[in-house]
């Protein structure tokens, strides 16, 4: 099982006033602590997490400087963007300033009218353990913070964090259900039909996961490709691709600037015009690039008077624009940026591997054996695969680049960036999250040192 799972009996302490066994045990919260997005919520809540964006920012627009957190980017921010400052926690996938992370926690969790009633609770007579998701690397120091926070501030009884990609082989039936078909699988298994067990190998239906899983987190900073062997992430074979969310808004913004409008300080809307129009090349950039008149968009700028955000102009469903609108057309530009996924050197980024590259990359990282078993059982998770026609593209490159005998098959969830959430709520439910979460009676006795070393770090596993 997993590298970091250590089997021991929760030590007790003498000088705690509840023990566990008389306290209330509540669902474990939740949380996966994205660099864009926080999702969050109990384990009972399943597939449906509250959302809050995972930053703060501060407006200087009107005169005076106004400052918001998470959410309030889009309920409070109703003048124009331009120019609003934005400050994340997470920076270049490492938790660097708990000072701000802790803001938007406080925001998410004593805020109920924002997220639909929740509220953490302060009462001492209820246990109320954490399930944590955290970037794969994650340098010892800052995962020594990341305890010292949750145990000494917010005063968890329990903690278990881990890599995103770690608590994806315990949601199996789900995996199964969003399996996707291509030109070498027969069928798809029906998403209202139960998952028959006896479809998997002998080892991983006498466990709680699957044994073989290759993981491909695309997500706001960068692209993750992580081998799961035996339940365990193969850390010598993990590559990463440096294309992510945040830079396909960077070159979207550099090409509206240069063919348009300046729109160099308005990261806020950029990024909404990439989520609402980008796609990917169904079949290749050159063949869509050849019919990129066939395909093109009109993006209607904000106002700020009877708009505040921007749309997506639809001449059968919208309303005719007025004479003063102020409109995108946008036609190449719609695919060449998630095409630099695949193919970096349309962005100028000569020496950079695209995403397949780093694929091939890590499956010859890993025993020969398994890699027709990787291969076979690939996993998407992340914003990025929201992107139309991205799973389906990756699936077709991938499958040409592999050996004939191999079988490329790849599943994605309808919502993949909410896939980690659901998976942690799965793990929740297994006998591997009661052995291996930490307590906090632990925490104090051995020490921050202890934990970071024995149990939620990587190096033990190199």
């Amino acid at each position: 099982m997993y590298s970091n799972f250590i089997f021991s009996t929760p030590l007790s302490s003498s000088n705690t006033e509840k023990t566990p066994s008389k306290m209330k045990a509540l669902p474990p919260l939740v949380i996966d602590n994205g660099s864009y997005e926080i999702k969050f919520g109990l384990a009972s809540q399943g597939q449906k997490p509250y959302h809050c964006y995972n930053c703060v920012a501060k407006n200087t627009n009107l005169g005076t400087e106004s400052f918001y957190i998470g959410n309030q980017l889009d309920s409070k921010l109703q003048n124009s963007t331009s120019g609003v400052y934005i400050k994340r926690p997470i920076e270049r996938g490492q938790l660097t300033s708990w000072e701000i992370e802790n803001e938007v926690w406080n925001y998410c969790f004593y805020n109920p009218e924002e997220f639909g009633g929740f509220e953490l609770s302060n009462n001492t007579n209820e246990r109320q353990d954490l399930i944590l998701s955290e970037t794969i690397f994650t340098l010892p120091e800052l995962s020594r913070n990341t305890d010292q926070i949750v145990f000494e501030e917010y005063a968890f009884d329990s903690l278990y964090k881990a890599p995103s990609a770690s608590f994806v082989p315990f949601n199996k039936e789900s995996i199964l259900r969003n399996m996707l078909l291509n030109s070498k699988s027969q069928e798809i298994p029906d998403s209202n039909v139960k998952v028959d067990q006896s479809t998997t190998t002998q080892s991983s239906a006498m466990t709680s996961y699957n044994d073989f899983q290759l993981v491909i987190d695309s997500g706001f900073n960068c692209t993750w490709i992580i081998p799961i062997i035996k339940g365990t992430v193969h850390y010598k074979a993990v590559k990463k691709c440096d294309i992510g969310g945040r830079f396909f808004t960077g070159l979207l913004k550099e090409m509206l600037s240069f063919r348009h409008y300046d729109v160099s300080e308005e990261t806020i809307l950029v990024n909404r015009i990439k989520e609402q129009c980008c796609y990917m090349s169904p079949q290749s950039y050159t063949e869509s690039f050849r019919n990129k008149n066939d395909s093109v968009v009109e993006y209607v700028l904000p106002d700020f008077h009877s708009d505040n955000r921007g749309y997506r102009f639809d001449p059968a469903t919208s309303l005719p624009l007025p004479q003063t609108a102020q409109t995108l057309v946008l036609t190449d530009e719609l695919f060449a940026v998630p095409e630099t996924i695949f193919h970096p050197e349309i962005a100028q980024l000569v020496n950079k591997p695209g995403i397949i590259e780093t694929i091939l990359e890590c499956l010859s990282m890993v025993p020969e054996i398994v890699r027709p078993l990787l291969v076979g059982n690939i996993v998407l998770i992340g914003g990025n695969f929201n992107i139309v026609n991205f799973k389906e593209r990756l699936s077709k490159e991938l499958q040409v680049q592999c050996p004939i005998d191999w079988e490329v098959r790849v599943s994605c969830s309808a919502q993949p960036s909410t896939f980690t959430f659901e998976s942690m709520c799965k793990f929740s439910e297994t006998d591997e999250y009661i052995h291996a979460r930490v307590t906090r009676e632990e925490y104090y006795e051995k020490g921050a040192d202890w934990l970071s070393k024995n149990r939620f770090t990587y190096q033990q596993s190199l």
